[in-house]
């Protein structure tokens, strides 16, 4: 790992915490760490004038599955840099590697893999490893490879005793014994989402009583209304809009949800509660007509998006967190600080990691992203040292 670096970054457009908090200023770090006085640092900082670019946190990205080939149920440590490098190079710097449904014995590898980066600190933007299944509902798999979903039962014994890499796993509460996994995930200090589920309001509920806390991809992989008589019958969809505790997902890529279903859901829950997450592939920067995997599914790229090879599902996104901000915004007419907010603050406080990430107040890690005025990319800073120019090339 590079040691941390020393900067001060001086700009008259600073979001450091919230959608309200703006300033204009300076962030001044030393070793890596936000500072209160742009003063106390004696190791002759440099100094980065930006003007009038904003200045934010690095983005978080809660769910991400690959890029540019690799997934993350790859168990070859080269892998996991290809994606993350790929990724920190789009101002993603918090990472939590996410992998779908496959074989029980690729999925250990794979956290494996992840705990060796985790010990050996050579990873610097990974937060850990999500489970996305293989608890999940079938009717409710979206490109999850069928042939690869499991019991909630046969879950636990895979996670008895708990790698020690895993910090969130996503599942379909409603299944046989998922309250026994719930609780089991929810005292050992893994957060539990719930997605790819038929789940009735009740059943969410009684997830949330056991612990969980969080909504997977809004829309994607969630039951809906249904009217069998005459009354409407919620779907998890509606209790999920309808919730005052979750905090949930949103991709906003263009393709997977149209701007009416950004808008209400950004009405429902604001940016304090919902988070904007890529669902990258390995399909990221791959040409259209280029296949790839994703945990033990086959997609396909198209332009701009991707979708099983049968095309009967989209597959994940092929875009970075970066590319989703300018979308929501344009999209909903979410301001600037709360589209940052939705993909720094937001989701660094699910992974319990907040201040220590998603803010630049003083004592945060001092990761950061420079955008223009449209919410394009222009530079990005890893605990305290530029590591991406305004040209996307690496420092």
């Amino acid at each position: 790992m590079r040691t941390p670096g020393c900067l001060i970054v001086r700009s008259t457009n600073l979001v450091l915490s919230d959608p309200t908090h703006t300033a204009r200023g300076q962030v001044a770090i030393c070793e890596g760490t936000v500072a209160a006085d742009p003063t106390g640092c004696g190791h002759h900082p440099r100094v980065l004038e930006v003007n009038d670019e904003l200045v934010g946190p690095g983005l978080v990205d809660l769910h991400l599955h690959g890029a540019r080939g690799h997934d993350f149920t790859e168990s070859d440590p080269a892998a996991w840099h290809h994606i993350l490098d790929t990724h920190l190079r789009a101002g993603t710097t918090t990472v939590l590697a996410t992998l779908a449904s496959t074989t029980a014995v690729a999925t250990a590898a794979a956290l494996a893999t992840a705990a060796d980066l985790l010990a050996g600190e050579d990873a610097p933007t990974l937060a850990g490893v999500q489970l996305e299944g293989p608890c999940l509902a079938p009717d409710q798999r979206g490109a999850h490879d069928l042939t690869h979903l499991r019991s909630p039962a046969q879950l636990l014994a895979e996670l008895t005793p708990l790698p020690s890499a895993l910090r969130m796993v996503t599942l379909a509460p409603e299944l046989p014994e998922s309250d026994t996994v719930i609780s089991y995930l929810v005292d050992h200090g893994v957060r539990v989402s719930v997605g790819h589920s038929q789940a009735t309001p009740a059943q969410l509920q009684t997830a949330r009583n056991r612990g969980a806390t969080h909504l997977a991809h809004l829309w994607s992989g969630q039951s809906a209304l249904t009217r069998p008589g005459v009354h409407r019958i919620p779907g998890l969809l509606e209790a999920s809009l309808a919730s005052d505790e979750f905090s949930a997902e949103l991709i906003a890529d263009g393709h997977h949800l149209p701007a009416e279903l950004l808008t209400i859901a950004l009405r429902c829950l604001g940016p304090d509660r919902l988070c904007l997450v890529s669902d990258a592939t390995a399909g990221m920067g791959l040409q259209p007509g280029h296949t790839f995997r994703t945990g033990a599914a086959t997609g396909r790229v198209h332009d701009g998006y991707a979708t099983t090879t049968t095309a009967n599902s989209l597959c994940g996104s092929i875009v970075a967190l970066s590319d989703t901000l300018g979308r929501m915004r344009a999209l909903t007419g979410a301001s600037i600080g709360e589209v940052l907010t939705m993909a720094t603050a937001t989701p660094a406080k699910v992974l319990g990691r907040y201040p220590w990430i998603g803010t630049l107040l003083p004592g945060a890690r001092a990761n950061l992203t420079i955008w223009n005025a449209d919410l394009t990319l222009r530079s990005v800073v890893l605990d305290g040292r530029l590591v991406v120019d305004d040209a996307g090339s690496p420092r």
